[in-house]
Formats: C-alpha cells, sequence, structure tokens
C-alpha cells in the first residue's frame, strides 16, 4: 500500500491519486456495459472479490460451522436478504434432501441448479441442504425453507453514530446484488441549500451509478481534510461509474438496468411526481405569497421519495428485484409528519399502508436511523425485521406499533457488543450478526460534496 493511503496527504496531486484509486471503476460486467442480457458476469459477483469479503454462502457456512445462530436461525437474519418467487421456493423444498452443499465446490450438487447464477445456486443449495438443525425453537416449520414467503422484505437498523451503520447497508448491498443480482437504489436527501456531502457509498463507487435530475446545474466539490490544501471542483462522472439524467420517476423506472447499484438524488421540482401519486406535490412555480390562495412553499425534495416508490409498485415499466436502502430514514418517514398543504402526513401513512403490494412487487425497503423514535410509528408498524445495534438497548418487555415484541431477553447481548456487530431480530427469533469493515483498502482524506445549483431553477 502506497504512502499516501497510510498517512493524511497534503496536496491536490497526491488527493487526486487517492480519488483514481476510490474511483476506479469495474467496466468488464454486464451492467457496465449497459446491457443485463450479455453473457458477462454481473457486479454482483465482482463486489465480494473486490471488497475482500467471502461469498455469502461461504459466510453461512462458517458462520454454520462455528454453531452461530446467524446460521442456525435463519429466520432472523438470512431470510430479509435471500429473495425469492414463488416457485424458487417450491423448487428448493423440492430439493431438500436431495442436495449435499460444499462450500468449496463452486458447483451445485444438483442439476436443477445449475441455471442460477453460482453465487445464487450456492445459497440456495445451503438452504435445501437442511437436516432440521436451523429452526429457531419459535419458528414454524421444520425447515429452513419454512421461513420464506415470496417477494420484498425489510429491515429497520439503529445505532449511535459511529457502531457501523454505514458499513452494515454496503456489505447488505453487496448480498443483495450477489445473491439476488438486485437492482439497489441508495435513496439520497437533500436539504434546502442542495448540498449533500455524505459518501457512505463511497466503497460501492466502481459500480455504481449516479442518478440526478434533468437540468439542475449540479457541482462536485473536492474538499480536503488538509486545511492546508484548497477544495476543488471534479465532475459527476469522475465519482462514479455513470450518470443519468430522468425527468420524472416513471422516466427513472425506464433507465434502470438489472442488477445496478444506483446512488440516486431526488427531484425538488416533483416533475411527473403527481402523475403517479394522488398526493399533492407544489414546484417552485406553484408557490404564492403569504395570505393568498395556495401553497406558501414548495414541497420538500425528499417527498419525491414517496411519488417514486408508488411508480414502482403500480407500474410495470421496471419489475426487478428492487431494493431502495433509506439512510438517516428520519428525514423522509418523519415521525412529526404534519397534515400540511403538502400533505406529509397522509404520504408517510400510505406509503406503510403500501408495504404489501411492494413486497409482492420484489420492492424490499432497508432504513437506518440512530433510534427507533426518529421513525414514524406508522411506517415501524409494517417492519418486520429489526436490527440493533451495538451499544443500544433493545425495546425488550415493550409493545411496538403493530402490536410487535421483541423476543431478545437481555440488553447485555447489545450492551457487549463492538463496532461491526449487532442483533437482528422479528417478532419470534433473533441472531447476533457481525459484518466486515468494507474499505477497499482505499482512502479518501477529503469530503465529495454535491451541490445542486437550487437557485437556477428557481428554489
Amino acid at each position: 500500500m502506497s504512502k499516501s493511503l497510510r498517512t493524511e496527504v497534503q496536496t491536490e496531486s497526491e488527493i487526486r491519486q487517492q480519488m483514481s484509486q476510490v474511483f476506479d471503476t469495474h467496466d468488464k460486467s454486464a451492467q457496465a456495459r449497459g446491457d443485463p442480457t450479455l453473457p458477462n458476469h454481473n457486479d454482483g459477483q465482482d463486489m465480494y472479490k473486490s471488497l475482500g469479503i467471502a461469498p455469502f454462502h461461504k459466510y453461512l457456512a462458517l458462520n454454520e460451522k462455528r454453531g452461530k445462530n446467524v446460521a442456525t436461525y435463519p429466520s432472523a437474519w438470512v431470510t430479509p436478504l435471500v429473495h425469492m418467487r414463488e416457485r424458487e421456493i417450491e423448487l428448493v423444498e423440492q430439493l431438500v434432501g436431495e442436495v449435499d452443499f460444499d462450500p468449496d465446490e463452486p458447483y451445485p450438487s444438483h442439476e436443477a441448479l445449475e441455471d442460477f447464477p453460482r453465487p445464487r445456486a450456492k445459497v440456495l443449495e445451503w438452504i435445501a441442504d437442511d437436516d432440521g438443525h436451523r429452526v429457531a425453537p419459535k419458528a414454524q416449520g421444520r425447515r429452513t425453507i419454512d421461513a420464506w414467503t415470496a417477494g420484498g422484505s425489510d429491515y429497520l437498523a439503529y445505532g449511535k453514530p459511529g457502531s457501523g451503520k454505514s458499513t452494515l447497508m454496503d456489505f447488505t448491498a453487496s448480498v443483495l446484488q450477489g445473491v439476488n443480482n438486485e437492482t439497489v437504489l441508495l435513496a439520497d436527501t437533500m436539504d434546502d441549500s442542495g448540498t449533500n456531502d455524505r459518501a457512505e457509498w463511497l466503497p460501492l463507487a466502481p459500480w455504481a451509478t449516479i442518478a440526478v435530475p434533468e437540468g439542475i446545474p449540479v457541482e462536485v466539490r473536492i474538499v480536503p481534510n488538509s486545511p492546508e490544501v484548497s477544495s476543488f471542483v471534479v465532475g459527476l462522472e469522475d465519482i462514479c461509474r455513470d450518470v443519468i439524467r430522468y425527468s420524472s420517476p416513471l422516466d427513472l423506472l425506464g433507465q434502470l438496468i438489472e442488477g445496478q447499484f444506483y446512488v440516486v438524488f431526488p427531484d425538488p421540482l416533483h416533475r411527473g411526481c403527481e402523475d403517479v401519486s394522488r398526493f399533492a406535490y407544489h414546484p417552485p412555480g406553484r408557490v404564492t405569497p403569504v395570505g393568498e390562495e395556495g401553497p406558501s412553499s414548495p414541497t420538500p425534495a425528499d417527498q419525491w421519495w414517496f411519488a417514486f416508490v408508488q411508480g414502482r409498485i403500480k407500474s410495470d415499466l421496471f419489475t426487478h428485484w428492487t431494493s431502495l436502502m433509506f439512510d438517516e430514514a428520519g428525514n423522509i418517514f418523519d415521525p412529526d409528519a404534519q397534515k400540511d398543504e403538502h400533505e406529509e402526513y397522509q404520504k408517510v401513512r400510505n406509503f406503510a399502508k403500501d408495504f404489501a403490494d411492494a413486497r409482492k412487487k420484489g420492492v424490499s425497503v432497508y432504513s437506518y436511523s440512530h433510534a427507533l423514535s426518529e421513525v414514524s410509528h406508522f411506517f415501524r408498524a409494517k417492519q418486520r425485521w429489526w436490527i440493533t445495534m451495538n451499544g443500544m438497548t433493545p425495546p425488550i418487555g415493550k409493545t411496538l406499533p403493530g402490536d410487535k415484541t421483541c423476543p431478545i431477553p437481555t440488553s447485555r447481548y447489545t450492551r457487549d457488543m463492538g463496532k461491526g456487530e449487532a442483533m437482528v431480530w422479528n417478532d419470534s427469533n433473533y441472531a447476533s450478526i457481525n459484518w466486515p469493515n468494507i474499505k477497499r483498502g482505499a482512502r479518501l482524506d477529503a469530503e465529495v460534496s454535491i451541490d445542486f445549483d437550487f437557485e437556477a431553477v428557481g428554489l
């Protein structure tokens, strides 16, 4: 490893050298070529190699060998990550007792799995190779596969800053893409200034496409950590593999590629939102002076996500497995949402009601916050899986929204955990999990600030 990666760099040229490694994009996959039907490998098959993590089937095999409940109680952790259609569930049920899983054998042991990509085939083989010892005490059924229902899933992870939520998010994305060839969208947000300097997705930059609203000028500033080095501007294309610009939620859906990782910024002009949603979206041109009839302010940009989800589950433009990742989920699912001119309260409540339809359409939602109280109780009532990060106290003995309860018997489990560890649980079962610190061996001694020129469009 070069010296510039071990100590904080002090010149712009050194930072640009770091950038060449952090943003060294992967260009050999089907997604990189823009056609998921090509015989090239998928991005997910490359991620685990470049990120230095084990394929998911080996992760499961190692945990099972060590007797860890993350593998022996798969209904708590494996089920929200491995998505299956009804026919796949039926196939795996038929393969129980017919396969012989070997983590070191690259090919599956049954011909019925040969048409699946190998990373997925090996995970399905692991699920099917169950002798009845993996089911938790309160679980329904006798086999691992009994825990599955067809469609999408969810989890809500909550924990203090520095507990590992960002690396958990990146690890989850790599598993979803590696096992399911999933299309993953990091649902980014914008404040009133149009500035975004969160960079949790940078480890996944080699496979990332950034989606931005069409017609709004955008600038990428690199702000060095060292005060001796001035900030400088680069192109949006310099920090990702590709850039797409969209004019509406449906336009974006029409541009998505199967198995691609996206960082999506919402459109503050809300073009096309009312075409897919019955709720109000007020662009700057509709705002009226205070005291006159009409909205007194534009609809906040982050509410665009409610319309996008409506478009995804109600249209047939993109039907591939889709996972949405909401970091700082309270910014969107605000517990204090108001019944105002923007109908934020109604949008949050309706989103929660749409959970069942979203799952049926292959949509999964993964959310992250600092505390449960930061997220609307309507949203929490529909959650099926929860992740209590290290250092946090599980809601033991408390009734959660939706009449759910936490099955963890003592807070000691999470209190004694370190960074990169957590307890995952649903109504019936719980399991301790850990994940690698995904850094790709590259470091950037600077912040990446993506700035949208709101003034240019009347905001």
